[in-house]
């Protein structure tokens, strides 16, 4: 019988569903780093103007399944992805073995307490492994 566990893969996580968080993305971040991501819901196409570094994206349909991996969009890019119900961004160059899991569901963590300026992550993003 195979043992199924959880992992964390980004365990700081911005949702961004503001027009102007939505429009700036991650310019005004700071650098990206392996654990941290960005969650834009109900989008299916970002672009990368104004960006310095290149990103990885991942598309997910409605149930938050993954469709679709691309790795390193460069600056000054614009990407779509058909069938997306929503995209996360993160730094280029994740160690996470991302492609292998298209077809795997992430699950959504909300964070605990209030929000403020030392809490600025809305959630975390898992997935089960089998």
């Amino acid at each position: 019988m195979s043992e199924s566990r959880e992992v964390t893969l980004w365990p700081k996580v911005k949702e961004m569903k503001k027009f102007h968080q939505r429009l700036i993305g991650m310019m005004n971040e700071p650098q990206p780093t392996p654990d941290r991501a960005f969650w834009f819901p109900f989008c299916k196409s970002i672009h990368t103007w104004g960006m310095k570094e290149p990103i990885d994206v991942v598309a997910l349909d409605k149930d938050r399944i993954i469709i679709e991996v691309r790795r390193l969009i460069c600056p000054n890019e614009v990407a779509r992805f058909k069938g997306a119900y929503g995209l996360i961004e993160m730094a280029s160059g994740s160690f996470w073995p991302l492609e292998k899991w298209i077809g795997k569901k992430l699950k959504f963590v909300k964070a605990h307490g209030e929000r403020n300026e030392k809490k600025p992550y809305d959630c975390s993003i898992s997935i089960e492994l089998s």
